[in-house]
């Protein structure tokens, strides 16, 4: 069975759809208006709630810190290890051999410059991975313009001798097509497999990577991916996700996006530990047949970073998972050329990832048509979606405001009961308490930074650290508002029509 596409309107498919997709964005609206008039109304029942869900999110919070120390740990393991030797020792099932391995590594990009991609072109050739076993296919966007276009031609001219094939690609500005990224990855990913053919090369022995333009791998990231391919008893149905660390100019972006990009960082890392709910996120690694089988990238999405996985979850029946690579690949965090823009382009960026919802309605008519997945693995999945996004749009607001709300407008009858005089004492020592999972970020955040760049002294360091006190802030405006607007436009079917390409800004610093 295939990924649904969008249903035709006025169909009945298209009436579950619209149904469905009006499911997140109710359940956000209903809990924070509930909370809200239950403050008004019924005082005592919304501080019980207060109270329960403070101490949910205190265990919540003891658990995630204790998933993000594992990680971390795991991660330190994985980048000390010899992955290349390992992939010469690992014995494949099949008979599989190293030497038989490539890998087709796709590079999207829309007006991005040489400062962007000439990184991650170089962190791919410095891969302890043998370049002539590598395919390059890179592709830019032709509505970018022909300076886009001569980019890609600089590098390969520069690059391109080092590696099997650097293939270079415009995309057109089809009509039928949504200007999204993954029509471009698309394309690219047709470039390199016809290469593949002429070559001869067996798709069953080709591992594809579609990268971000800004994403720098890691020197052991390609032989980790193939030696995770070469041991397995079912490669063909495994996508391979490193750690996305938004580190490429993490000393140049202003503090509010430094907290948001390193809190991501962590959320990925937290869960790599919880393979049950991984799920593909932005650049990963997967086999080439299976993306085949899958007829590439699904076209008609804003939000492509985990629709490959779900793609192929529902065409092989749930056969289907993320095995995670504990190994960190940087990325850039949001940098504009203004304080302001910078802000907005956060924003749109956290909007867009939090436009994944969109994918909901989808596996959800999947699943009711899909059989053969078990029944409790769908629910488990759909309930896992649902929750995370619910949480992403109403906990800083629940957690923040709702402990309070109650004895502001509870009235003068309320605020003389006991339990209206424990209030602020009660929350306060759980939220304190809960305190442990900001303090264990604000500690692994400083092991996860880049080397400091030399125009930037010792004081630096001070900020990064006072740069944590603005969470109370972030979370509301920057965390829980942009899940609201993209759940409040997918209910109200008020589609986003292109695909919000972030800015890619680069300064020249030296690190000491």
């Amino acid at each position: 069975m295939r990924f649904p596409s969008f249903p035709k309107k006025g169909s009945k498919e298209y009436k579950l759809h619209r149904w469905l997709e009006a499911i997140p964005g109710l359940a956000t609206w209903i809990t924070l208006l509930g909370a809200i008039a239950s403050a008004f109304l019924i005082p005592i029942f919304a501080v019980i709630l207060v109270i329960f869900y403070d101490f949910y999110w205190l265990v919540r919070t003891v658990i995630i810190s204790g998933h993000s120390i594992i990680a971390y740990r795991r991660m330190k393991k994985a980048v000390k290890l010899n992955w290349f030797r390992k992939c010469k020792k690992v014995k494949s099932p099949d008979d599989l051999r190293l030497e038989d391995i490539y890998h087709l590594i796709i590079i999207p990009y829309y007006k991005e410059g040489l400062e962007v991609l000439e990184p991650a072109i170089l962190a791919i050739l410095k891969s302890n991975f043998p370049s002539k076993k590598i395919v390059i296919s890179i592709s830019a966007e032709a509505r970018a313009g022909k300076k886009a276009g001569l980019v890609q031609e600089t590098l390969k001219k520069k690059y391109g001798k080092y590696f099997k094939a650097f293939l270079t690609n415009v995309h057109p500005d089809l009509k039928q097509e949504m200007k999204n990224k993954s029509c471009n990855s698309n394309w690219a990913a047709k470039a390199g497999i016809n290469y593949l053919r002429q070559q001869k090369i067996p798709f069953e022995n080709v591992i594809v990577s579609n990268l971000d333009s800004d994403t720098c791998i890691g020197p052991q990231y390609l032989a980790a991916a193939t030696y995770h391919f070469l041991k397995s008893q079912d490669r063909y149905h495994e996508s391979y996700q490193p750690l996305p660390m938004y580190n490429n100019n993490i000393w140049e972006t202003i503090a509010v996006v430094r907290v948001i990009s390193i809190s991501s960082s962590f959320w990925h890392m937290i869960e790599s530990t919880r393979p049950e709910r991984l799920v593909t996120f932005s650049s990963h690694s997967m086999s080439l047949k299976a993306l085949v089988d899958v007829d590439l990238w699904q076209r008609d999405v804003i939000n492509d970073d985990s629709v490959i996985f779900w793609q192929c979850y529902i065409f092989y029946n749930g056969n289907y998972r993320v095995v995670p690579l504990y190994l960190p690949i940087s990325m850039d965090a949001t940098l504009a050329e203004s304080f302001s823009k910078t802000i907005v382009n956060q924003y749109k960026q956290k909007r867009r990832w939090a436009y994944g919802i969109e994918h909901f309605p989808r596996i959800a008519r999947a699943f009711l048509k899909n059989k053969k997945i078990p029944w409790g693995e769908r629910v488990r999945h759909l309930l896992t979606m649902l929750e995370g996004h619910h949480s992403w749009a109403t906990s800083s607001f629940l957690i923040l405001f709702l402990g309070w709300l109650p004895l502001v407008v509870g009235g003068s009858e309320f605020s003389e009961t006991v339990i209206a005089h424990n209030l602020p004492l009660v929350t306060r020592s759980i939220l304190t308490v809960s305190m442990i999972g900001l303090v264990t970020s604000m500690f692994l955040s400083f092991f996860l930074l880049p080397a400091k760049p030399a125009k930037y002294g010792r004081f630096k360091y001070v900020t990064m650290a006072l740069q944590w006190i603005l969470v109370p802030v972030i979370a509301p405006i920057m965390g829980s508002v942009p899940a609201i607007d993209a759940q409040t436009r997918l209910m109200l079917g008020k589609y986003f029509a292109n695909f919000w390409v972030s800015e890619k800004v680069r300064k020249e610093v030296k690190s000491k």
